[in-house]
């Protein structure tokens, strides 16, 4: 693996983690809100979503530059 894969599945896998702990977070608040026993499915769609918004995020930001 080159240079810039490396670099790019480094990034990938910050979005991931980051991604994560937006989820965890939202965790402390969803179950007050009613989420109850559908957690998991929540948990899934909040990680996958919160995942593609950084990661459109960070590409407009590196096409500004």
């Amino acid at each position: 693996m080159n240079d810039q894969h490396a670099t790019v599945a480094e990034s990938n896998r910050a979005l991931e983690v980051f991604a994560a702990e937006l989820t965890v977070a939202a965790y402390g608040v969803a179950p007050r809100h009613g989420a109850g026993d559908k957690w998991f499915d929540l948990e899934l769609d909040l990680w996958r979503v919160l995942t593609e918004t950084v990661r459109k995020r960070t590409e407009l930001s590196k096409a500004i530059q």
